[in-house]
């Protein structure tokens, strides 16, 4: 008779008997096998329920096929899983194990795997094994687990009951500075989501990570203003009016902006020139030209230039984690330079109608030329991209269980510069003033507008958040105290941008993230 005590009752076991390879106990009838069998599995392998034949490391022989399902390289997903006709993947082991039993074991040997594995609970891995001696344990020896760069190798999540993994090396590959198709990318061994994960005598081991993108920069300047629109020939009426203004139409939905005008010129009539008018928008200069009356007429002035963008914010803080890695912060886009002023319209003549000058009827004089449109602001600097992080393990909420566990992380990648804002537009030439008709005598022509003043340049983009380098970089539950050790990379450095620019990334053996 047994007795076992299950949360504080005391069962009485008689008459039942230890099945062979499971350490479950049966009894042929009723519904305690279920509640019996998984009492006697729970806690995963390598310790309290899993048989010791059936644990690489404490048997003294090798294990035999009822164990689990086995797995090599050279193996084929068609076979049967045993020990003369292993599987091929590793994914493909977990997927026979849980589909094969109670046991849930994969047993592989110590030799290199390609490719994402996704380990449920209730699994256990079993590494580290010599296929060429009847899968006997090697101690030093690891299975290796490796996937294309920019995945994460091992992922543990869903499922019932914890995950198990003895003697295997996780190791994600570094991130090819070459590969402009991955800026920004993390390099992670392992990610451990809701789920309870013990692992004894492994590496987690991350390479460098690639550096943040830069902001990229501008082709060309923002649009530039037109020359403005010439005045009016004299003698071509009885009121010479001028040109219409030139418009430089700058707002866009992302920047709204007021457009830039010229000012118009003045009117030339028989007794006066009338003044010009300013450009838009408004400031201090782009005023009118005075028309001719005791005097000859004068030129618009020139539109003020417009103002510089403001430097965007580098970006600051530690990134977030997510049931796909990590996410490093990008800078901040710098401000909009702003649209310059238009140029003055230029003065307009008077006109005549004395001997050799223009007939009664059209005896107006000549109108100023309309002021050049200003230049459009420039764009703000683009920001510069996050660059990636080194991590052994992402662990989100999960459970963690260490025995002589050795997590290596290499460099982060270096924060993308932000990039410089677009150049603000160029501003148009002043129209110049309406003519005199050859033969027309005493007459002075219209005088020129302003020319349009020169947009704002835009404000560089703010520098991205270097990588991290962490151990354990986890968000909920804690990591344990004990039971592994750290080797750390150097931290990438924040991107240029204002001031010092955006932050340098963390090295730490273990780093909380928020929620």
């Amino acid at each position: 008779m047994r007795r076992m005590h299950l949360n504080g009752i005391v069962v009485v076991l008689a008459g039942f008997a230890t099945a062979a390879g499971t350490g479950c106990l049966k009894r042929s009838e009723g519904c305690l096998d279920a509640l019996l069998c998984d009492f006697g599995e729970a806690g995963g392998g390598g310790g309290g329920s899993t048989p010791q034949e059936c644990v690489p490391s404490k048997s003294s022989e090798a294990v035999n096929d009822g164990c689990g399902v086995f797995v090599a390289a050279s193996g084929d997903d068609a076979a049967a899983g045993t020990k003369a006709a292993p599987v091929k993947t590793i994914q493909q082991a977990v997927a026979r194990a849980q589909q094969e039993g109670a046991a849930r074991r994969v047993y592989a040997c110590a030799e290199t795997f390609e490719g994402q594995v996704e380990l449920p609970g209730g699994v256990t891995l079993f590494g580290g094994l010599d296929c060429s001696t009847d899968w006997r344990w090697l101690g030093e020896t690891k299975t290796i687990l490796t996937a294309p760069e920019g995945e994460i190798p091992l992922v543990m999540r869903g499922g019932d009951g914890a995950v198990r993994v003895e003697d295997v090396h996780v190791a994600a590959r570094a991130i090819d500075p070459s590969n402009e198709a991955a800026p920004g990318a993390s390099s992670i061994a392992a990610l451990a989501e809701s789920i309870a994960v013990e692992m004894a005598r492994c590496t987690l081991e991350a390479g460098d990570a690639a550096d943040g993108r830069d902001g990229e920069p501008y082709k060309e300047p923002a649009h530039a203003g037109e020359q403005g629109n010439p005045g009016r020939e004299a003698c071509s009426g009885e009121i010479v009016v001028p040109g219409g203004v030139k418009r430089n139409e700058c707002g866009t939905p992302d920047y709204p902006s007021d457009d830039s005008t010229g000012g118009l010129g003045g009117i030339g009539t028989l007794a006066e020139g009338g003044a010009g008018s300013p450009g838009g928008p408004e400031g201090a200069g782009g005023l009118g030209g005075a028309g001719e009356r005791t005097q000859e007429c004068t030129a618009g002035t020139a539109g003020d230039d417009g103002l510089p963008g403001e430097p965007g914010p580098n970006a600051t803080g530690l990134g977030t984690l997510s049931s796909s890695g990590y996410a490093g912060l990008s800078g901040t886009a710098g401000s909009p330079g702003t649209t310059a002023q238009g140029g003055g319209g230029g003065g307009g003549a008077k006109g005549g109608s004395a001997a050799n000058q223009c007939t009664p009827e059209s005896a107006g004089g000549a109108s100023g030329g309309s002021g050049g449109p200003g230049g459009c602001g420039g764009k703000g600097g683009n920001p510069g991209g996050p660059g990636g992080a080194s991590i052994a393990l992402v662990s989100l909420d999960a459970e963690l269980t260490f025995d002589d566990v050795l997590l290596k992380t290499g460099r982060g990648g270096r924060g993308g510069n932000g990039g410089p804002g677009q150049e603000g537009g160029s501003g148009g030439l002043g129209g110049p003033g309406g003519t005199v008709p050859a033969g027309i005598e005493g007459l002075q022509p219209g005088c020129s507008g302003g020319p349009g003043g020169k947009g704002g340049n835009g404000g560089n983009g703010g520098g991205g958040l270097g990588g991290h380098s962490l151990g354990i970089a986890y968000r909920g539950k804690p990591p344990p105290s004990r039971g592994f050790s750290v080797e750390t990379g150097e931290a990438g450095p924040g991107g240029t941008g204002a001031g010092d620019g955006g932050a340098a990334g963390l090295r730490a053996d273990t780093q909380e993230f928020a929620p």
